[in-house]
């Protein structure tokens, strides 16, 4: 059986090196963009009068409106626009 011998040892370990450190920055991307997908939402109880318009014109900041009201109705899987008093709503 044939053995193998290094030839040039440093040119072997800064190999493994930078190696170790692309999977590990790798790695660290990866969990950090996991981490970014966790939104937290302030949760509204709807009260009587209250509309999808209304509430997103209070809390949307400086974000469009109808952009705004589509993320609502996207997180709280809504198909229209209809809400209903004491109904909880997640808003982004």
């Amino acid at each position: 059986m044939k053995t193998y011998r290094l030839k040039n040892k440093k040119r072997f370990f800064t190999f493994l090196l930078l190696l170790f450190s692309v999977i590990v920055l790798f790695v660290g991307s990866v969990v950090s963009a996991g981490e970014n997908l966790k939104k937290e939402y302030k949760t509204v109880t709807v009260r009587q009068g209250d509309t999808l318009w209304g509430i997103a014109s209070e809390h949307r900041g400086n974000m469009d409106i109808r952009q705004y009201i589509y993320q609502i109705k996207k997180i709280n899987n809504l198909e229209d626009a209809i809400i209903y008093a004491g109904q909880k709503l997640n808003l982004p």
